[in-house]
């Protein structure tokens, strides 16, 4: 057994609040756990929800000279509580010929009441409700279904990562390995061209899942194991359908005046060791490629909503350790300019996960399915802060399926068989939890 820290026991606190209250399968009902701000809101739906169409099926969609699609969010800003906080989902598949029709492009949900939880309260607090008869409710399920919880003094130490090749058993592959190395080859091929390219590939995954699997356990035994993630959530869409994971890194916070870009970029294989992660990390030359280029790209793309000094490195190359992979990871920050919200600076993210090159877009998405909402953005805002994080490391699940897509930079010096090896070693934190889960039931 290991000694729970602050941060282990306000989340435990907090999860066992949710799945007490009876509203982890209630719609609109939330979990998010800013790990950047060491704090935890659960949100209990029954407020306001904005669901926005698919941009092809969408009445509002207008695009501007830049090519951004703006109608949909300014459907958006006429529609959300400005004094209400608000959890939102947004999917890439509004840009691109793919979709779910069963899905919205972006949901944005305004709880009834909310409940934040930290190292200072891990009792919970009242941090939202609607009117004072909400207070006095929210004060009372936190006096209910809080106050009696005894947290253990210790969690179960995680035994070493599971194979992929165990953890991956019941999946289905939308494409064969071959079909994907040859995609990845292709790309590959494709960058020599371009000594400054740089193209993100993805591939796609899903299996059946028991419907007496809890999925707000599987999201808690994802979120517990997975190390120095930016950010988890939990999310319940409707009564069959839910998303959730663990992000490693934000596109961007709105802390006071100040905007805040993480970049994560570069991988290698967690657990080999402070000197292994130097050599793969630090000292790689194709690793500190891509990184740099990252945060030259992701620098490029806030400076506009900045001041006119734009963007400054102020954490340089730190290494991120979750538990399946490690990633380097720096910050950059910028004033913000006055009057920028989130929702000027949302629009314009999309295509997140694309290419360089633009002209290698086609190949670099040419996973012929939807994304769903993997790889655009999850996020909260309150009164005095903002945050929109990379959806990645997550699922969504469908009644008895469960989705999940993985991805990864591909440069000219690339190998094929390397990225497919990181795609395994990324997915396997999400697989895992979702073996463990339901091991645990059939051991039941």
């Amino acid at each position: 057994m290991g000694n729970l820290s602050a941060h282990e026991a306000y989340f435990e606190l907090a999860c066992q609040f949710f799945w007490r209250s009876g509203f982890v399968s209630s719609p609109g009902s939330y979990l998010v756990h800013n790990k950047n701000r060491g704090i935890v809101k659960v949100g209990v739906g029954g407020g306001r929800r904005v669901s926005l169409p698919s941009a092809a099926q969408s009445q509002f969609r207008h695009t501007t000279k830049d090519g951004q699609d703006t109608g949909l969010f300014d459907v958006l800003n006429a529609s959300v509580d400005a004094d209400a906080p608000c959890f939102f989902l947004v999917s890439p598949d509004f840009k691109r010929a793919f979709r779910d029709a069963r899905l919205p492009s972006a949901v944005f949900e305004q709880p009834r009441l909310e409940f934040r939880f930290s190292a200072a309260t891990p009792h919970g607090e009242v941090s939202y409700a609607q009117d004072s008869s909400g207070v006095r409710e929210a004060r009372q399920m936190l006096s209910e279904l809080v106050d009696d919880i005894i947290v253990p003094l210790g969690t179960p130490i995680p035994p070493a990562p599971l194979s992929f090749a165990e953890v991956s058993d019941g999946w289905e592959r939308a494409e064969s390995d071959a079909a994907f190395l040859a995609r990845l080859e292709a790309g590959i091929l494709a960058l020599q061209d371009h000594p400054d390219g740089k193209m993100t590939m993805m591939r796609s995954f899903c299996r059946a899942i028991p419907c007496n699997v809890d999925r707000f356990d599987i999201y808690r035994q994802h979120a517990r194991n997975n190390g120095e993630y930016a950010c988890s959530h939990f999310y319940c869409l409707d009564e069959t359908t839910f998303s959730f994971g663990c992000s490693p890194e934000n596109t961007f916070e709105i802390v006071g005046g100040d905007l805040h870009v993480d970049v994560v970029a570069s991988t290698c294989k967690a657990g080999q060791g402070e000197a292994f992660e130097r050599r793969e990390l630090i000292e790689n030359p194709k690793q500190q490629k891509e990184h740099l280029a990252t945060i030259e790209s992701r620098s490029a793309r806030y400076a506009p909503f900045c001041e006119a000094e734009g963007m400054t490195l102020i954490k340089p190359m730190q290494i991120k350790r979750l538990r399946h992979v490690c990633h380097l990871h720096s910050l950059v920050v910028g004033s913000l300019r006055p009057q920028i919200t989130i929702l000027d600076i949302i629009p314009t993210l999309f295509p997140i996960m694309g290419a360089k090159p633009a002209e290698l877009l086609s190949l670099s998405d040419s996973d012929k399915s939807p994304h769903r909402f993997y790889g655009g953005i999850v996020g909260h805002w309150e009164e005095g802060y903002a945050g929109s994080f990379l959806n990645l490391r997550n699922a969504l699940v469908q009644g008895d399926t469960i989705h999940a897509k993985v991805g990864m930079g591909v440069l000219r010096e690339s190998n094929a068989a390397s990225e497919l090896t990181e795609t395994e070693d990324k997915i396997s934190g999400l697989m895992e939890a979702v073996f463990q889960c339901c091991q645990g039931e059939n051991r039941a």
